[in-house]
């Protein structure tokens, strides 16, 4: 097992605690952030690659380190400063949750969430420990020493209890009191608050938690639960189950092994590898390392290119392979076994010279890792290679050490710990117990802090109870002055109740004026902004508009592009159309004229066939008639054929001549025909362009109009938008004399309002001031200078001294106060500047650079500079509260003020805030003097500038109509333009077409020089011959003559018969002559007409192909059309929608400016009556004023009283609020009883020397107290926690372990027994209480032998321990397949029987390969694979054993 440990890795992974501070404000320096641990843990990771030297690995147990969810626990600080002790009491203490904390399901995988949850498991009674006595004894001294070595180290400190106070604090609402208490008390005006009482938190201690110091239950009491539970029997399986086998290897050129060889099959239960020394035995087990992913070093070479094989014959080659043929099997109760269905698994490696080398399953590529995985998931055990003992190393399984000496050694408790699954506890243990130590000094640091405030408070006691009765007094001295102070205020309601009723009429009337014109300066400028705010999206939408009607002007020049396009088209199309029908119609006549000539010729030539037979007829009759007087006329007929045959050439002649002159005449006639037709065509195309002459100029007429009407449109709104721009220009001038005239006017009526409203005191000195009677008063402070209006709440907050009035000296100050003694007008406090002191009013270093707000204030003289330092000295100013703590509570108190009005005083105490602030102290402009008169002035002038910009404005907003409608017409009309234009285009191409077409004609039918001259040439000819037929007929005229009288006499010879018969023939002829002249005819005028027909046709079929493209641009002209129409159908409707949503902002807007204008007129008239009305009202109310000054300064003393609450503090509950008496309670009052009460309490608080600060510094020790008991508290459930969680894993490891030891040690027991016949083996700890602490001890007692360790055997007994102690492993945790190389070489003969026969009868469930030279042992086995070696190269051959068969038979 040397080399088994040697190869594992740590099974401790190594946990790193890494710590993310957060800060918890960047204001708060002395607090700390909050700390979070977070556990990590880095197992080793097994290779799985091969490197240059050594590329494949050695398995190694994957270990699964649970991880914890991070926890964040918050570490409180002792706050360093006051600011930090208020910051904190204002802050909400975070307290752990339950969430915080692990969830015990987290710690470990696989562990169940109510074992871990379950209680400790009680501590059984003591029992008397086994065997060896001695040995523990000695345990039990070590075990005691560590005991109280840790007891010694704990300590205990004291630890208190939750403190009852509240984590509420009171309410932030302070108002400012006029006692000093108020600087640094909290106090609460005229209401009362429910306070719970505090009390003192009692003393306790804590104790520091050992993570180990939990007593668990004893291991032999686990032991002896186990045993009392009985072992189970091994029994066979009720039913049968699956378990995988090996069939066979199968190696190629592995080691020894040349080629391919196949080794097995092997038995499923018992084979044995059988061959003489160095025939390659091992070689077997060291295929099955290969494909395992062992290392070369593990197969006895230096690389892994080392196990290709070698030899003489096969001194090159490349690659080895081994395969291992896996299947599944069903073992069956008699013995017998079934192969599982389609489970069989080819398994291989292959190696490369290169020292690479591949994984294969089923011969798909794979990795190691699923490889391994695979292996492991079928219970091969790759980690501790329980499946494999080698040759020499049986011995060393059982001579490990008790323990490993470090965490990269292996020892027995960690062999056995693995094996029995309990190893998997040991890094969530670590972790738990580095967690508790961790806590316990949280702890410790927390209780520390605790001990500490809580001295602080206590210091505090007798300060706080000086201070509350100081306080008392002074709640009994304010409850007296209110009651005072109400009396004072009775009698003022009773004497202005009489003159409120005197103005209340007036005040009515002002109200219904009010009621009835509600239109206000506000609803006006709302009104002006809407309108504003719509006269822009208007811009928005037009410019929006424009966009899509110029869009929509795009499509639809297109359209006008494709519909006229279109419309030529159609027009071709029509034309073609017509032409086609005209050709038609002329071929089917030119058709049906030559069939009728061609009729006529077949009839005329039939009637002249038969004609020409009659005549025969009749001419053979005649010339028997002829024949019956040739007697007589003989002679007569011999001249006549005589001068007939001299007449015959000439008449051939004559009929050669009149057939020339008949041809001449059809083809003049022809090219006539053709020159006629050609001039009507040519006159109508004329027609045509003429027409089209006149519409262009028409067009082009419109078109120069509608462009004209388009650039006096553009010049029309250019000179509008040049004037809209000097308008514009003009506009921030107009509106900044408005703004001017309007802040005008509203200062003059504040200032008027202003020193009206400062009551008879100042306005009596100021009207004393400028009868000159008195000299050097100024009037009130803060009337003297000017500050930012930002600071307007902080200085009127911080400085009540601005009502104070400044004169120049003593003397002035006391004529003011003689003036108004003599004249009953008040009391005012004044500031002499002669009696000032010097101060150093240069700047001074600030923290964080804030401001003092008396750098901030601008005197109108710097004369009153030291008045203004006078009464704010050093006060800063800062931006909040959380910043003003801050820099208050420094290294250096300062008096800082917030700009929403919370003070805090040098004392600390805090005032101010609230739902009403002090505002209006003093102004960011110098305050004139105005007269009534003036302000009336400036407001008419504010009215005459505001009615003039209103017609400025009406004019600009006319012009911008106007160039709005002009705009609007010029994209219509560069629409029409543009159809125009298109339409112009057109027309010139339909003109272009007509011309061309003239041309066309006139080339066509222009008759051509050939034809002229042709028709000359006819002409001439045909009179030519004309001219030779009449000299022809002259030339045989006399001849012809003398035949018709030879014939006469003839006839007159041969009377009527003759004649008849004679007149016959001749009629014949006659009618034979004019058909044939018919038939001539017709041929000819079916000739004729067989060309035009042609020609026609011709035509015809050249319209068609014209007309189909015509009609295929026609139809991808309409698909261009409707795609164009579908796509500016959304953009029309968008285009629609806008221009109606243009319209509708547009009549908003018409709508908004009448409201507008409307509002404004009212505005105006009711001014002008709520002036008057108010002037009047002025006049009647300053009488009330005198009344009511009076009562608003005891309401202003009343309102500066304020009750201190103490009830925070200890005291019993008392009423928080000063009582409000009624009319008839103050009339049972006398006023000079209270005022001596009063002037008592006075004295006695004033003389009272107490630090009232102390309550302050009490309330935040007693907050902090709180703060930090409530830490302390959450840490120590932290850590009791994290020590349950501790306490259950190592219960559970615990148990587990000892459980599985319990089993083992049996098996153990009985195994040796069997072996050995007689000896006795035990597993048993080193230290009984704690198995984890010294680990396992292996003794043996051989059979009549003493107990012995395992390391003083011989080499035969540690074999049969080492085997012992294998096969109790199995019985524990079984493992499918064993593979064994010559065990039994140390074994004696009997021994090596008793093994064979224990691996034969008692495995059944499980496959051994045992390699072994001794016949006692592989005679046993179910099949032999013997091995040979020939030529250096091995090869193997199975038999069964039939010997054992039959034996076993």
């Amino acid at each position: 097992m040397a080399s088994v440990a040697g190869s594992r890795p740590s099974r401790r992974a190594s946990a790193r605690k890494s710590f993310v501070v957060e800060e918890s404000s960047e204001d708060d320096a002395a607090s700390m952030g909050r700390v979070t641990p977070a556990l990590s843990s880095h197992d080793e990771q097994e290779g799985g690659g091969e490197g240059d030297g050594e590329e494949e690995v050695t398995p190694v147990p994957k270990r699964t380190v649970a991880k914890r969810p991070s926890r964040r626990r918050t570490i409180a600080n002792i706050p360093d400063t006051p600011q930090t002790a208020i910051l904190n009491k204002n802050r909400r203490i975070r307290r752990p949750k339950s969430g915080d904390d692990v969830e015990q399901s987290q710690l470990l995988d696989g562990v169940d969430e109510s074992t871990l949850l379950a209680e400790n498991p009680e501590t059984p009674s003591k029992r008397p420990t086994a065997p060896r006595k001695r040995k523990m004894e000695s345990t039990h001294h070590r075990r005691e020493t560590r005991m109280s070595s840790s007891t010694s180290a704990m300590s205990s400190l004291p630890t208190p209890e939750p403190s009852a106070s509240p984590d509420s604090q009171p309410p932030s609402r302070r108002r400012e009191s006029i006692a000093p208490l108020a600087d640094i008390t909290e106090t609460t005006v005229n209401e009362a608050e429910a306070t719970p009482r505090q009390t003192g938190p009692e003393r306790s201690t804590i104790e520091i938690i050992n993570p180990m110091s939990t007593t668990l239950e004893k291991p032999m009491d686990i032991v002896l639960k186990s045993r009392a539970l009985g072992v189970p029997a091994v029994e066979e399986p009720s039913t049968p189950k699956p378990r995988m086998v090996i069939t066979h290897l199968v190696m190629t050129n592995f080691k020894s092994y040349a080629g391919r060889q196949i080794v097995g099959p092997f038995h499923v239960s018992f084979s044995s590898v059988v061959g003489p020394n160095g025939s390659g035995k091992s070689n077997v087990i060291d295929s099955l390392l290969f494909v395992f992913g062992f290392r070369a070093s593990k197969m006895r070479q230096g690389k892994i290119s080392a196990l290709i094989h070698n030899s003489a014959n096969f001194p090159d080659l490349q690659f080895c392979e081994v395969e291992v043929h896996f299947e599944e099997i069903m073992d069956l109760p008699d013995g017998g076994h079934e192969v599982v269905p389609d489970s069989q698994l080819v398994v291989s490696r292959k190696a490369f010279r290169n020292n690479s080398s591949k994984y294969y399953m089923n011969k798909k590529e794979t990795n190691f890792a699923t490889v391994t995985g695979f292996l492991k998931d079928r219970g091969i055990d790759l980690d501790h290679k329980r499946f494999l003992i080698l040759q020499g190393e049986v011995e060393s399984i059982a001579q490990m050490k008790p323990k490993a000496a470090n965490e990269h050694d292996d020892g027995l408790l960690e062999y056995l710990e693995d094996i029995i699954g309990t190893s998997k506890y040991k890094t969530p243990i670590d972790e738990a117990a580095a967690e508790v130590e961790t806590l316990n000094e949280v702890c410790i640091e927390k209780n520390t802090r605790v001990q500490h405030v809580e001295k602080e408070k206590d210091s505090l006691e007798d300060k706080k109870n000086k201070a509350l009765s100081y306080i008392r007094d002074e709640n009994e001295l304010a409850e007296k002055q209110s009651a005072l102070y109400q009396i004072y205020i009775d009698e003022c309601n009773d004497n202005t109740r009489v003159t409120e009723e005197a103005i209340l009429q007036m005040q009515e009337l002002l109200n219904m004026e009010l009621e009835n014109h509600q239109g206000s300066e506000d609803a006006i400028k709302e009104l002006q902004r809407s309108y504003k705010r719509g006269a822009k999206e208007y811009e928005n939408m037009e410019k929006t508009t424009q966009t899509m009607v110029k869009e929509m002007a795009k499509y639809d020049k297109e359209i006008v592009k494709f519909e006229e396009k279109r419309k030529f088209l159609m027009g071709k199309q029509k034309k073609l159309e017509k032409a086609m029908q005209t050709s038609r119609l002329a071929g089917s006549e030119c058709m049906s004229l030559v069939e009728k000539h061609s009729d006529d010729i077949v009839k005329k030539t039939a009637e002249i066939a038969e004609l020409e037979k009659e005549m025969r007829r009749e001419e053979k009759e005649l010339a028997d008639v002829r024949e019956g007087l040739k007697g007589k006329t003989q002679g007569l007929s011999d001249q006549i054929a005589a001068k007939q045959k001299s007449l015959e050439p000439w008449i051939e002649k004559i009929n050669e001549k009149q057939s020339a002159v008949a041809v001449a005449q059809s083809e003049l006639d022809i090219l006539r025909e053709k020159s006629n037709a050609g001039a009507v065509a040519l006159r109508e195309a004329q027609v045509k362009i003429e027409s089209i002459e006149e519409i262009l100029s028409s067009k082009n007429t419109d078109l120069e109009n509608r462009r004209a009407e388009k650039a006096e449109l553009e010049n029309d709104a250019m000179l509008l938008e040049t004037e809209l721009r000097k308008f514009g220009q003009k506009e921030p001038e107009i509106r900044s004399r408005i703004s001017s005239a309007r802040q005008k006017a509203e200062e003059a009526r504040a200032s008027l309002a202003s020193t009206q409203n400062q009551g008879n005191v100042l306005a009596g000195l100021m009207r004393l001031k400028e009868s000159g009677r008195i000299e050097g008063f100024y009037g009130r402070l803060g009337n003297l200078g000017t500050i930012d209006e930002k600071y307007d709440v902080a200085i009127s907050t911080a400085c009540p001294a601005l009502d104070n009035l400044v004169v120049d000296s003593v003397e002035v100050g006391q004529q003011c106060i003689d003036y108004l003694r003599k004249n009953n007008l008040g009391r005012a406090n004044f500031i002499l500047l002669d009696r000032l002191p010097q101060r150093d009013m240069s700047s001074v270093f600030t923290p964080d650079s804030v401001p003092r707000l008396f750098d901030l204030v601008k005197p109108i003289d710097p004369k009153f500079r030291p008045a203004f330092y006078s009464v704010l000295q050093n006060t800063l100013v800062s931006r909040d509260l959380e910043h003003a703590n801050k820099i208050a509570y420094g290294a250096r108190r300062w008096r800082v003020v917030t700009l929403d009005g919370q003070l805090i005083d040098v004392s600390g105490t805090m005032s101010g805030g609230g739902t009403r602030v002090a505002r209006g102290g003093m102004s960011s402009k110098p305050v004139a003097e105005v007269s009534k008169d003036q302000v009336l002035k400036l407001e008419a002038d504010r009215d005459e500038i505001e009615r003039k910009f209103q017609a400025f404005q009406e004019k600009q907003r006319q012009i911008e109509t106007s160039i709005k409608a002009k705009r609007d017409e010029i994209p219509k009309l560069e629409t029409m333009i543009q159809k125009i234009q298109l339409e112009i285009e057109s027309t010139t191409r339909n003109l272009a077409d007509a011309r061309k077409r003239v041309q066309e004609l006139a080339a066509e039918h222009k008759p051509s020089k050939t034809d002229d001259a042709r028709s000359v040439a006819l002409e001439k000819h045909r009179s030519s011959l004309q001219k030779e037929i009449e000299k022809l007929h002259a030339e045989t005229a006399g001849v012809e003559e003398e035949i018709q009288a030879l014939q006469n006499k003839i006839m007159e010879v041969g009377g009527v018969r003759l004649r008849s018969q004679k007149a016959r023939v001749d009629g014949l002829k006659e009618q034979i002559d004019l058909l044939a002249e018919e038939v001539s005819n017709a041929e000819v005028s079916k000739s004729k007409n067989e060309k035009l027909r042609i020609k026609h046709e011709k035509s015809c079929a050249d319209a068609e192909g014209e007309l189909e493209q015509v009609k295929r641009d026609l139809e991808k002209l309409n698909q261009d059309i409707e795609r164009q129409e579908n796509d500016v159908h959304g953009t029309k409707q968008k285009t629609e929608q806008a221009q109606e949503a243009l319209e509708t902002k547009k009549e908003e807007l018409a709508a908004l400016k009448a409201e507008l204008d409307e509002k404004v007129a009212e505005l105006n008239e009711t001014r002008a009556s709520e002036i008057e009305m108010r002037n009047k009202l002025e006049e009647n109310q300053k009488v009330l004023t005198e009344n009511q000054k009076r009562g608003k300064y005891w309401q202003e003393k009343l309102a500066k009283l304020s009750f201190q609450n103490i009830s925070d503090l200890g005291e019993e509950e008392e009423a928080r609020s000063l009582p409000t008496y009624t009319k008839d309670e103050l009339a049972d009052m006398n006023k000079e009883s209270l005022k001596a009460v009063i002037a008592a309490l006075e004295e006695k608080t004033q003389n009272a020397s107490v630090d009232l600060s102390v309550l302050g510094e009490y309330r935040r020790r007693v907050a902090e107290h709180e703060s930090r008991s409530a830490d302390l508290a959450a840490a120590l459930a932290n850590r009791d926690n994290a020590k349950t969680r501790l306490d259950t894993l190592r219960s559970l490891r615990l148990t587990g372990f000892m459980e599985g030891f319990s089993t083992i040690s049996l098996r153990l027991k009985e195994m040796y027994q069997m072996i050995t016949m007689g000896g006795n083996a035990e597993l048993e700890l080193v230290d009984s209480l704690d198995p984890f602490s010294e680990g396992i001890l292996f003794s043996v007692m051989p059979p009549k032998k003493s107990w012995k360790n395992i390391s003083n055997l011989s080499g035969g007994e540690k074999t049969l321990s080492s085997l012992a102690l294998v096969f109790a492993l199995h019985h524990y945790r079984p493992t499918p397949l064993y593979v064994m190389d010559e065990i039994d070489a140390a074994l004696d003969f009997r021994n090596v029987s008793i093994v064979a026969s224990y691996i034969k009868e008692r495995t059944k469930n499980a496959q051994f390969i045992v390699i072994s030279l001794r016949n006692n042992m592989f005679e046993l086995a179910s099949r032999l694979v013997g091995v040979y070696k020939v030529n250096h190269m091995t090869k193997s051959v199975t038999i069964e054993n039939k010997d054992y068969i039959s034996m076993a038979s």
